[in-house]
């Protein structure tokens, strides 16, 4: 039986962290045609995210590296240099007995190219938007640097739509052929509370004395992610309709997030709508079901794509929907939510009032979104992951 390796990102904060997670979590706790081993760095525990407790570690000490050695090592990637900088991922699993490799998500550590490996590449979307702050030329020469260079060396580049397959033959040139799409699906904690009743999830919540019906978006403060426009929105209906909704954000606000909350912050205060805006900060995986829970619906007003998976959460969880209406995102979400232009303020308000007041429309928005996700399971999810990997030893 073939042993897989699956390699976490150091860092368990964000999207793509999740991403990982709902990858490792499916192939670990639902498939039994090969054997796995969890390789993370040693900053990281992971093992309580696992049905499976026995799960095989393989720890890679993590280092800092400084300024002018992560230029030679970008350098290498650039001109292919099979034996790179960074040599602790390799070292380490050297002699692991790892037959095959999955890579939730590109990073610019050393490649262990002894190993074959399937990449899953999220989006390519710093292709799109050059004037985002997270979008600056730096940031864009690294990710072309490090993502071309790991999907050209794949033996299997997964991705999460048409959009995501078109983008890696576009910008990459990579071939159809050493392409594979398997939609994105939630973390496993969304289906271990997927039956938290409304009571449960207000008791969950009591401490944060949260009014009784608001909306909800959980994302962390990057420029992509559009609070502003968002908070613009919640303004308008104020002004358009007299009414005040309550907002609650959650996420990070220090580090690199502290300039977009403060900017949040500010933009609240100005509209003078401040008492409607609540940040509880970073909660926990049960605080976040009990928030779909008790919320009267998610807006999710991201500027990127292809897809993403709180629309996924939401209709798993029975949550209406309003949505962003660029990329696949349409197609991911269908008629189990409202769509607006993102770009467009009065849209994203119109939308919002829609769900805000209309009981029966969010009765529709969650019995559509069951519907939609009826197919989307971590067995389901599981299953094209077994495809994909026999499809590369085949």
């Amino acid at each position: 039986m073939k042993n897989i390796g699956i390699i976490i990102p150091s860092s368990s904060s964000g999207g793509v962290f999740q991403c990982a997670l709902s990858i490792a979590e499916s192939v670990i706790d639902y498939s039994d045609r090969f054997t796995y081993s969890l390789i993370h760095f040693d900053s990281e525990n992971l093992t309580s995210s696992f049905k499976l407790k026995n799960i095989r570690q393989i720890i890679i000490p993590q280092k800092v590296i400084s300024l002018p050695r992560k230029i030679v090592h970008f350098l290498g990637l650039f001109f292919g240099i099979k034996r790179m900088l960074f040599k602790n991922i390799d070292s380490v699993l050297e002699n692991a007995g790892v037959d095959f490799l999955i890579i939730p998500t590109p990073f610019s550590l050393n490649v262990p190219l002894r190993i074959p490996y399937i990449v899953f590449i999220p989006d390519l979307m710093h292709r799109y938007y050059h004037s985002f702050p997270e979008y600056g030329i730096k940031e864009r020469i690294s990710r072309d640097i490090v993502y071309g260079y790991y999907a050209r060396n794949a033996s299997l580049n997964i991705v999460e739509s048409e959009q995501g397959a078109d983008d890696l033959r576009k910008f990459f040139r990579i071939e159809r052929r050493k392409i594979h799409i398997i939609p994105v699906m939630p973390p496993g904690y969304i289906y271990d509370y997927k039956e938290m009743n409304t009571e449960t999830a207000g008791a969950i919540l009591k401490k944060y004395k949260l009014p009784e019906n608001f909306l909800f978006y959980p994302a962390q403060f990057w420029h992509h992610k559009n609070h502003l426009n968002l908070i613009r929105a919640i303004d308008v209906i104020k002004k358009r309709y007299g009414i005040k909704i309550p907002l609650v954000l959650v996420g990070n606000s220090g580090g690199h997030y502290e300039k977009i909350y403060n900017k949040v912050i500010a933009e609240t205060k100005k509209l003078q709508i401040a008492d409607q805006i609540i940040h509880l900060g970073y909660v926990s995986n049960k605080e976040i079901v009990a928030l779909y829970k008790k919320s009267l619906g998610l807006i999710f007003p991201s500027l990127i794509g292809p897809t993403s998976i709180p629309p996924i959460e939401a209709m798993v969880l029975g949550v209406p929907l309003a949505c962003s209406n660029l990329f696949e995102m349409p197609k991911q979400v269908g008629d189990a939510g409202l769509l607006f232009d993102p770009f467009d303020v009065s849209d994203m308000a119109e939308k919002i009032y829609q769900l805000w007041t209309s009981a029966k429309l969010r009765i529709e928005l969650r019995e559509r979104g069951y519907a939609r996700i009826k197919n989307i399971t971590p067995e389901h999810f599981t299953k094209k992951w077994e495809e994909a990997i026999e499809n590369v030893f085949n």
